[in-house]
């Protein structure tokens, strides 16, 4: 007797998802690669002999010398990402430190998908079809509620980095988080969180003139009255949130204060010659509630 079963292929999806993203979180991967290319060059006879014997000297080595370059900030050519890594990266940082200009530029360089997180917010609000997250978005904005704002981009957000183009190519995402719950949302409540946040640090001053002398044309949003509002919005999160970016290892401090060129060579640099450490710094999410 056969019992027909229907599958539901989003749950398949965030399986699979989290299931790649535990992997890179314990470094299976990287395990995975030592032991194969130890046995390829030892020639064991009893593989699964060794193999008991051997693992926990290969995941100690590579964990320990992960933490210890982390730790000392080092950063180094012979730390290599895994060939089937893909990068998943945030940019933050006030208005005007650059991080849509960043976030094309980096995007180009490893094939990355943009995410602009207010774009997403504006089309999903204004498209034919109203869902759930859609609703609670426009009632959010109504009530000037942020805390079913921040629900329901967060949901919108994490939809689609589930989606297959994301999940195949990596991405790169701008315009969110904007507080601590968001961030917290982020890093421990989506299935595919980033692995990398890169915090664009600049001072205000610095960061109006950056924005109101942009080269390009400037868009309806570029005048002093939107500009103040977001200026306000982050000085009202900033302290709240950066004392929670400050326990994740993910994040990524650089200086956005020098030219363009170099502010971008730091950043590859730090992305491709640092290994990548997921989660709290020392254990610290108890002191975080």
């Amino acid at each position: 007797m056969s019992f027909s079963t229907k599958l539901d292929k989003s749950m398949i999806v965030k399986y699979s998802a989290g299931f790649m993203f535990y992997m890179e979180k314990h470094k299976l991967m990287d395990i995975m690669s030592r032991l194969l290319a130890e046995l390829s060059v030892e020639s064991v006879e009893d593989v699964r002999q060794w193999m008991g014997q051997n693992i926990r000297r290969i995941a100690q080595d590579i964990y320990s010398k992960a933490l210890t370059a982390f730790h000392l900030g080092t950063a180094a050519d012979y730390f290599q990402l895994p060939k089937n890594y893909f990068h998943r990266i945030v940019m933050h940082g006030r208005p005007g430190s650059g991080r849509r200009t960043m976030a094309h530029v980096l995007a180009e360089r490893w094939n990355l998908l943009i995410l602009d997180a207010d774009a997403l917010a504006y089309h999903h609000i204004n498209g034919h079809q109203q869902d759930e997250n859609a609703l609670l978005l426009q009632q959010g904005i109504e009530e000037d509620c942020v805390i079913k704002r921040s629900e329901a981009i967060g949901n919108i957000i994490q939809e689609r980095l589930l989606k297959e183009d994301a999940l195949h190519r990596g991405w790169i995402l701008y315009n969110y988080p904007n507080n601590r719950c968001e961030a917290r949302e982020l890093f421990e409540g989506f299935t595919v969180p980033p692995n990398r946040l890169i915090f664009l640090q600049i001072n205000e001053r610095m960061a109006r003139m950056r924005h109101l002398m942009r080269s390009y044309t400037p868009s309806p949003q570029d005048n002093i009255t939107y500009l103040e509002r977001q200026m306000q919005q982050y000085r009202k999160s900033e302290t709240l949130l950066n004392a929670y970016l400050s326990h994740r290892r993910e994040v990524v401090y650089v200086d956005a204060t020098a030219c363009f060129e170099t502010v971008k060579c730091q950043i590859m640099s730090q992305l491709t010659k640092t290994p990548y450490i997921l989660g709290y710094k020392y254990g610290e999410s108890g002191t975080l509630n």
